[in-house]
């Protein structure tokens, strides 16, 4: 997880996704996962929920929004593309021509990705709520500032890895609550687990919440 200086921390953290209305553009597409054997998603700022099932493919639905509908958030939206390609054994999915720093003030992504339950994650989200459920395979989720929750089966994992630079973790586990919180990195591990995969999320500033089921 890349280390956030408590000064930008707070900077970030006033950074947080404003409640989008207006929908500028939508992406929906189908990606079949080839010979891939894991999937990878990158966004930058926004709501992500992303949900395991049973289908052999990668379902997205992309909206980017604006606060309010400016020419500089429009414009900003009209120049981001959604890129996916199978690079070695991955499905990668992410943003491209991000507007940097205030160039696009107001513009988000609220994106919904239904992905397969049995084919590990790599779930990366700059600034915003990461929410995945329903996965029975290795995850590994990485949030820069914000909230990051998870929901999974717990017969499908083994041990459970939380870290969170600044902000609060918590695991629901095995009948048991672990909570861990403050302004030093904390973390949670947790190897009690009877099925196969491995969970690690980390958090720069914000929380991560984990529930097994």
């Amino acid at each position: 997880m890349k280390r956030v200086p408590a000064v930008l921390a707070l900077a970030l953290a006033c950074a947080l996704p404003l409640r989008a209305s207006e929908t500028v553009r939508h992406f929906t597409q189908d990606l079949a996962i080839q010979n891939a054997d894991k999937v990878a998603l990158d966004f930058p700022v926004g709501e992500v929920r992303v949900t395991g099932w049973d289908q052999r493919q990668v379902q997205l639905d992309v909206r980017l929004k604006c606060h309010r509908e400016t020419d500089r958030c429009i414009a900003a939206a009209k120049a981001v593309r959604l890129v996916y390609r199978v690079s070695g054994d991955t499905l990668r999915v992410e943003i491209k021509n991000w507007p940097k720093f205030s160039g696009g003030k107001g513009l988000q992504v609220e994106a919904q990705v239904s992905v397969p339950r049995d084919l590990p994650l790599i779930a990366n989200l700059g600034v915003g709520e990461l929410n995945i459920s329903g996965l029975e395979a290795d995850l590994d989720g990485d949030l820069g500032v914000g909230e990051l929750r998870v929901t999974l089966p717990q017969a499908a994992v083994h041990e459970v890895h939380l870290d969170t630079g600044i902000g609060e973790s918590s695991l629901v586990a095995g009948g048991h609550r672990f909570e861990r919180g403050g302004l030093i990195s904390r973390g949670i591990d947790w190897r009690d687990g009877s099925g196969r995969s491995t969970i690690h999320l980390d958090c720069g500033v914000g929380e991560i919440a984990v529930t097994l089921k």
